[in-house]
């Protein structure tokens, strides 16, 4: 094959051999040729030189591509890191009030600023039942006006505000009884503050019938008394409950009874609610309620920054 071996035979096989890819007696052949033919040698260090700034090229496109991978990976995890802190930033924009009485008279004063922008709410109790926070409040320079905000625990252990109730009082003694709903089973919330050393005892007042249906003539007032331990108080009670104490505190059978309003005792039963009434407050009287709007913007809102959140990551993640 040596004494075969012609120009342009050899210079057709240069590239496989440059490349390594002929057997090892055409190298040898081709070999012995170039030593004895300049012309083809000079073509060999021509195409060997080509052929070896080739091979150069995939290296830098290799590493290029290396970054712009590394660089989609770094893109769609900043992507992922952004849309969660949005998604937070969002959730907590609305569940934001501690469990702090300060903080929560400043959201209750802001909530319902729009009805009753006279009214500074100061916390008085709170007590929290199954997620929900109930805060009790009187208005800072109006004693008698008082009221009830029920808040909704957060992911974030922080609350938002879903309802508020304001009454007023034309009692110097304030003992207020507000139906709530606690997982759409009613409840009562029954507040007092500013009560005197003289009241020992509060009652509940209800208004039944003797006999069944709604005459007024049958109609009576019936009182279940429970102690009072601090001047001011905030009880949660299933109305369930209060149901079965009145059945219970009461020997005679009575029908539709309707807890009405409340009333106050002294050490021996006696009824003293009168001695407490403040006429001054008597014209003064607020009766609101204000709810606030279900969370399903605020998903939405939340659900718009995943959904794009997720079309970027996948966009970054594509080749």
């Amino acid at each position: 094959m040596k004494n075969e071996l012609n120009c342009n035979i050899v210079q057709d096989l240069l590239p496989n051999y440059i490349e390594k890819l002929t057997s090892d007696d055409t190298n040898h052949a081709v070999e012995q040729h170039l030593d004895t033919c300049e012309d083809c040698y000079k073509v060999y260090e021509q195409m060997a030189a080509n052929i070896g700034n080739t091979e150069k090229v995939p290296v830098i496109e290799l590493k290029f591509l290396k970054k712009v991978k590394r660089t989609r990976l770094l893109a769609a995890m900043l992507c992922v890191i952004l849309t969660l802190v949005l998604s937070w930033v969002i959730y907590t924009s609305e569940y934001n009030f501690a469990n702090d009485k300060s903080h929560l008279a400043a959201g209750i004063t802001e909530f319902i600023a729009p009805s009753e922008p006279s009214v500074n709410a100061y916390v008085l109790e709170t007590k929290e039942v199954d997620g929900l926070l109930f805060a009790t409040f009187k208005d800072q320079e109006r004693t008698n006006i008082n009221g009830i905000a029920i808040l909704d625990k957060g992911f974030n252990q922080r609350y938002r505000i879903l309802s508020a109730r304001i009454r007023s009082s034309d009692y110097s003694s304030v003992l207020q009884i507000l139906p709530i709903t606690i997982n759409n089973e009613p409840y009562y919330a029954i507040s007092g503050y500013n009560l005197s050393d003289e009241i020992k005892y509060y009652g509940l007042d209800f208004y039944a019938y003797t006999k069944p249906g709604d005459l007024a003539k049958d109609r009576v007032r019936k009182v279940i008394k429970f102690d009072v331990e601090n001047q001011q108080f905030l009880e949660i009670i299933s109305a369930k409950e209060i149901e079965i104490n009145f059945e219970n505190s009461i020997a005679d059978t009575f029908y539709n009874p309707r807890l009405d309003t409340t009333s106050m005792y002294d050490a021996d039963g006696k009824e003293i609610t009168d001695n407490f009434k403040n006429q001054e407050n008597s014209g003064n009287q607020v009766r609101t309620n204000l709810e606030k709007a279900e969370l399903f913007l605020l998903y939405v809102f939340i659900a718009i920054v995943m959904g794009l959140g997720v079309i970027f990551t996948r966009y970054f993640l594509t080749e």
